[in-house]
């Protein structure tokens, strides 16, 4: 891949893999950026991407996860600041 393209992950989605123990293979992180370049072609600006069993909210402009929420955590929880969202 080419690194121009890749999802960086912004330090507080990084404590948040970390703490809640989130870990993505290349297939997985390869399945991230296909979701931002589908929401990037439909002019999102910032996409909440559900992959499996965790959310991730992603500015597609910048392509930087902004925070990662596993599947506990998704319950009762409000996503704002959102244009769209992919679902992969």
């Amino acid at each position: 891949l080419d690194e121009s393209c890749e999802v960086k992950f912004s330090k507080h989605a990084e404590m948040r893999l970390q703490a809640r123990n989130i870990r993505l293979s290349q297939q997985q992180r390869a399945k991230i950026n296909e979701a931002v370049k589908k929401a990037e072609a439909k002019g999102v600006k910032d996409s909440l991407v559900l992959m499996d069993d965790v959310a991730f909210v992603i500015n597609v402009k910048n392509k930087t996860v902004i925070t990662a929420v596993s599947s506990g955590e998704l319950k009762q929880n409000v996503f704002t600041n959102i244009d769209g969202a992919v679902i992969i």
